[in-house]
C-alpha cells in the first residue's frame, strides 16, 4: 500500500495530507508566505514610491507655509539662516502674493515679481485679445539631497480657465539643485487681456495632489536678489586631475571659453559660454551611459543654463573597457567669482563629482 504523502501545517505544526488546503486540526488555510503573495509585493513597491515622493525634505513641517516677507534688506543668505536656530512663525495661507517667502520641506521659495512679458520674436506673439504675463521665483535648496524645479510644475488659470504656457523665456525656471544651491527664473503664460483673476498653481510633487497657489498682481517687484555664495567646494577637481569613481575613470582634460558661430545661439548680455572637456573610461563589466544631462553648473551658488548646440557634446554609451570624450557647455555670468560643474549619473543618490571652472 502506497504511503500517504504528508506535509506540515504552517500554523500549528500538525502533519496533514499534502493535498489539504485547510488543516483539520487548527482550521488554518495553507497559503503562501505573506512575502510571496502578489499583493504584498505591490504594497512594498507603493511604500517605496511613497517614501521617495514624500522625501522632499527632512524638516518636520512638510506642508508648504509662509515663513516671511521680502524687505528692503532681505537676501538669500538671510532667509537661508532664518531656520538655523529656531523655526520661524508659520503662517498658513491658501494663496501667496509677491514678496512672500515660503518653506516647502527643504526648499525655500520666494515669489519675487510679476508683470507683463514682452516677446521679441514676431512669430511668437500672443493671440488676438491675449497677452503674456510672467511670475518670477527663487528656489533655494536648504537640504542635503538634490532637488529639482521646473516650469512644468506650474499651471495658470484666468478667471478659472486653464491657460497655455509660453516657453521662449530666456530666464525659464528649470534646474536641479544640489545641497545649498539656488536658482531663480520666470514662468510665462498667455492669458486674456480682460482677465480679472489670474492664479498660478505649483505642484511640488508629481505623486501628490497638493497645490500651492500664487496670485498674479500685475506689475509688481519685491526687489529680492539671490545673494552670491562664493564658497568653494572642498575637494573639487581641477584641469589635469584623474578621478577614479565606481566603475569609471574620469580625466578632466580642459576648461575654456567657447564662442558660438551660430547667430541664433548666443549668450545673454553679461554672460558667456564655458566649456568643460572630459574623458570617461568604463572600468566596470556592463555598459555605461554618459550624458550631458547628468551635469549641472553653478556660478556663485546659482544654477546656470546648459547649452546643447556643440557637435562634440559628451553623450554616448560605452561598453566595458571602452572610453568616450566630449564637452559640456554652460552659460555663465561674466562677473561670477566661483564657477563649478557637478556630475551625478545616478538620480537616486546625491553623490556628486565637482569640477572647478573658475
Amino acid at each position: 500500500m502506497a504511503k500517504k504523502k504528508l506535509k506540515t501545517c504552517k500554523h500549528c505544526g500538525a502533519e496533514i495530507a499534502a493535498t489539504a488546503k485547510t488543516c483539520p486540526q487548527c482550521g488554518g488555510k495553507n497559503k503562501a508566505p505573506i512575502y510571496k503573495r502578489p499583493w504584498f509585493v505591490v504594497l512594498v513597491v507603493l511604500i517605496i514610491i511613497g517614501i521617495i515622493a514624500g522625501g522632499s525634505g527632512s524638516k518636520k513641517n512638510q506642508d508648504t507655509h509662509k515663513v516671511g516677507e521680502v524687505t528692503n534688506n532681505t537676501s538669500s543668505q538671510e532667509t537661508t539662516n532664518n531656520t538655523s536656530e529656531e523655526e520661524p512663525t508659520v503662517e498658513k495661507k491658501t494663496s501667496y502674493v509677491v514678496g512672500d517667502i515660503l518653506q516647502d520641506g527643504d526648499i525655500k521659495i520666494v515669489y519675487i515679481a510679476s508683470g507683463n512679458y514682452v516677446e521679441d520674436n514676431q512669430f511668437l506673439q500672443p493671440g488676438e485679445n491675449n497677452q503674456y504675463v510672467f511670475l518670477k521665483f527663487a528656489f533655494i535648496n536648504e537640504g542635503k539631497t538634490d532637488k529639482s524645479v521646473s516650469f512644468y510644475n506650474f499651471d495658470a488659470y484666468a478667471d478659472g480657465y486653464a491657460c497655455d504656457m509660453h516657453y521662449s523665456s530666456d530666464e525659464a525656471l528649470s534646474a536641479t539643485l544640489s545641497a545649498g544651491r539656488a536658482t531663480s527664473g520666470t514662468i510665462v503664460f498667455e492669458v486674456p487681456k480682460n482677465a480679472q483673476d489670474i492664479e498660478v498653481e505649483y505642484s511640488p510633487n508629481a505623486f501628490s495632489s497638493k497645490k500651492v497657489k500664487f496670485v498674479f498682481e500685475g506689475e509688481k517687484d519685491s526687489g529680492y536678489v539671490l545673494e552670491p555664495n562664493t564658497s568653494r567646494t572642498e575637494g573639487a577637481y581641477h584641469v589635469g586631475d584623474v578621478i577614479e569613481d565606481k566603475n569609471v575613470i574620469i580625466i578632466y582634460m580642459a576648461c575654456e571659453l567657447y564662442t558660438s558661430d551660430n547667430q541664433f545661439i548666443q549668450p545673454k548680455s553679461g554672460y558667456h559660454f564655458e566649456t568643460v572637456t572630459l574623458e570617461f573610461e568604463n572600468t566596470g563589466t556592463s555598459d555605461k551611459h554618459v550624458s550631458t544631462l547628468s551635469f549641472d553648473c553653478y556660478a556663485d551658488g546659482v544654477a546656470c543654463d546648459q547649452m546643447f548646440a556643440r557637435e562634440d557634446d559628451l553623450s554616448g554609451t560605452i561598453s566595458a573597457g571602452r572610453k568616450i570624450k566630449g564637452t559640456v557647455t554652460f552659460e555663465v555670468p561674466d562677473n561670477a567669482e566661483v564657477v563649478e560643474v557637478e556630475y551625478n549619473d545616478n538620480i537616486w543618490t546625491s553623490h556628486r563629482i565637482v569640477f572647478t571652472v573658475k
